[in-house]
């Protein structure tokens, strides 16, 4: 999940909310069926972060995570969340937008 915007409290504060509504939906058939959830599911926003499956900021920081993931996985390609929960489309085209523009533009000068 990435989220986008002009500061990182701002990112923050725009995914926040939207990942504990994406968490509680993910959660019902586990908790409906007395399933226990996977054991590695960041159960708070914090946690989420902390961990990485949540990533957001500015392009600049945003670009350093993901290229950093990038590296460590080893990886040729990368799958973004970019509408979860109840995040604004705007929250989300901003990202979107940044993403082509400021992240991926800059991959070609490195």
């Amino acid at each position: 999940m990435v989220v986008i915007a002009r500061s990182e409290i701002d990112a923050y504060s725009l995914a926040a909310s939207p990942y504990a509504q994406w968490l509680e939906r993910f959660k019902f058939l586990y908790e409906l069926n007395a399933i226990p959830t996977p054991p590695h599911l960041p159960l708070t926003f914090d946690a989420a972060i902390e961990s990485e499956l949540c990533v957001v900021g500015t392009p600049a920081s945003v670009r350093q995570v993901l290229l950093n993931q990038l590296e460590e996985a080893g990886a040729n390609y990368l799958l973004c969340q970019l509408a979860f929960g109840n995040l604004p489309l705007d929250a989300s085209l901003c990202t979107a937008t940044a993403i082509q523009s400021e992240i991926m533009a800059g991959l070609g000068r490195q």
